[in-house]
């Protein structure tokens, strides 16, 4: 008997020792901290420079004639000021600037056919942006074959000798997008220069030349000659004179 009650008491004693585990184990488990959200990220601003306007005119030229480049740029949306604008042709460099605004010397373009002009700018932070322009040089006795005398008109259409002439002379320039600079134009008869107009440019399309005879002279010779002369090279074109009858009334009668 002694001994049941020994192991019942041994029992209660455990029974009530189990108790507060059996509660703390009958708790919730602490949960783990929810995950923040991560902030949005930045996207990174650019900051490459930007080229506003870049020029090289004309585009196109004579061969040995002059071209000009121009450029404004400027720093990019990050701020980085520009630190060089370089202009390279063929990988030579003919131009540079750190300022924003350049706007260079004339320069012979000494090329035929067609060459592109590259703008490099760079700012502090290592970025490039980059622009190209191309230009086109014929040669001159190219630009020549496409100018043509196309003819020459008297004002009176009949004249004497002695008598005033008025003459237009008509040039045509049929290169393209090209203006011809600059142009002597003579007309002669024999070995008279009967009148000139010097160092004008001649653009594309037509041109109409107003020049004055001061008196006609029979005994020049029979041409009125044109002679369009564009840097040291002629063009030109013979105009005969013609003899005609003329009548008049006798005011005596008969």
């Amino acid at each position: 008997m002694k001994a049941h009650v020994r192991v019942l008491a041994i029992l209660l004693t455990l029974g009530i020792l189990a108790i507060p585990f059996a509660t703390a184990s009958a708790q919730l488990a602490p949960q783990a901290p929810a995950a923040v959200k991560g902030l949005p990220k930045t996207q990174p601003v650019a900051d490459n420079p930007i080229i506003q306007a870049f020029n090289v005119v004309p585009a196109l030229v004579v061969q040995g004639d002059p071209v000009s480049a121009n450029w404004r740029v400027t720093r990019g949306p990050g701020g980085s000021p520009v630190t060089s604008a370089v202009l390279t042709v063929d990988g030579a460099t003919i131009a540079g600037s750190s300022a924003e605004m350049y706007s260079g010397p004339p320069r012979p373009f000494t090329w035929v056919g067609e060459k592109t002009f590259v703008l490099t700018v760079r700012n502090a932070a290592g970025k490039t942006t980059s622009q190209s322009k191309t230009v086109r040089g014929i040669s001159l006795a190219e630009a020549l074959s496409k100018v043509n005398i196309v003819n020459m008109e008297a004002n009176p259409q009949r004249f004497s000798v002695g008598q005033p002439i008025d003459f237009r002379v008509m040039i045509s320039n049929s290169n393209p997008g090209l203006v011809l600079k600059t142009v002597n134009v003579f007309v002669t008869q024999g070995s008279r220069v009967v009148g000139n107009k010097t160092n004008f440019n001649l653009g594309p399309g037509n041109q109409m030349i107003t020049l004055q005879d001061s008196g006609f002279n029979a005994t020049g010779g029979i041409y009125y000659t044109v002679d369009v002369e564009y840097k040291g090279q002629h063009k030109m074109r013979n105009f005969v004179t013609k003899p005609v009858t003329m009548y008049t009334i006798d005011p005596t009668g008969k």
